[in-house]
């Protein structure tokens, strides 16, 4: 079994409940998690992961640059670090300080969908299938060599939620297959081709709104979906701002709250969240709104 450090959160998309079923299997697989980092952004607000820890008796440190990292590595001595959604550069030496490196679980199938986003630009451009690249940490972001990789479908009924928590347990289940095989040195790597790599880009809060002058009902259809919890997708309807939280694209108007797009179709609203209000289906708020 190996002596771990293990960095991050788990909250591989923004705006979701994050769980914690990698650290939780690494537990359960009888590995040692000798010490939780943290970015010293997280201290803000509790995570689930520190809650477990904390239950755990494993201690918790929130650093604010590599120095940190190293004494704590030097204090615990870990075989290997582990890294799931840590949210800062980790410094060569510091990878270099642990005898099998750092792997990372990135929810994409890399090289594709390098960077912080990878499940909000899945669910926004629409694409059919993603998965779970578990690789080694390296010097540029999310580059690699290549551990495991296991691809997961993309239907209309997946909710950036249920996506984030498939990931995370085919990422747990990935991890604790891996780390034997890194250990005894017997794992197959697989360089990236870093030609074919693309990159995602940060959200944030002025993607928000819904431009319906500019943008299809499609693309409008599919930021509901990846930007809910954040940077969540608002508009006003009768004269009430709103977050739309489920819509779909139809030819024509259902209601007179649907919204039309730079195409020319509409983006039809099955749930939204007024403000001040709870959520409610397009119908309650309209009954809500009869004069």
């Amino acid at each position: 079994m190996a002596k771990i450090i293990y960095f991050g959160n788990e909250q591989l998309a923004q705006g979701i409940k994050p769980k914690t079923p990698i650290f939780d299997a690494l537990v359960e697989a009888g590995h040692e998690i000798c010490a939780l980092i943290l970015s010293n952004a997280h201290t803000r607000k509790p995570f689930e992961i520190a809650k477990r820890a904390e239950k755990l008796g494993i201690p918790i440190y929130f650093t604010k640059n590599n120095d940190e990292i190293n004494e704590i590595i030097a204090k615990y001595q870990p075989e290997i670090g582990v890294l799931s959604a840590y949210g800062k550069i980790i410094k060569d030496e510091t990878i270099e300080a642990f005898p099998f490196g750092i792997i990372n679980i990135h929810p994409s199938l890399l090289p594709k969908y390098r960077g912080t986003t990878p499940i909000e630009s899945a669910l926004l451009n629409n694409d059919e299938e993603t998965g779970v690249s578990v690789m080694r940490l390296a010097h540029d972001m999310d580059a690699g060599n290549i551990l495991a990789q296991e691809t997961v479908k993309i239907t209309p009924e997946t909710t950036k939620q249920s996506l984030y928590e498939e990931l995370s347990t085919l990422g747990a289940k990935l991890i604790v297959d891996v780390l034997p095989r890194v250990l005894d040195k017997s794992i197959a790597e697989t360089a990236q081709n870093h030609a074919e790599a693309t990159f995602t880009a940060p959200l944030n809060k002025a993607m928000s709104i819904l431009d319906t002058t500019h943008k299809s009902a499609l693309r409008l259809s599919r930021e509901v979906v990846a930007f809910a919890g954040f940077p969540k997708s608002k508009t006003t309807l009768l004269d009430t701002p709103c977050t739309i939280l489920e819509a779909h694209v139809e030819d024509q108007a259902k209601t007179e709250l649907d919204l039309k797009c730079s195409d020319g179709k509409y983006l039809v609203i099955d749930k939204l969240l007024p403000e001040n209000s709870r959520p409610m289906d397009a119908k309650s708020f309209l009954n809500g709104h009869k004069k």
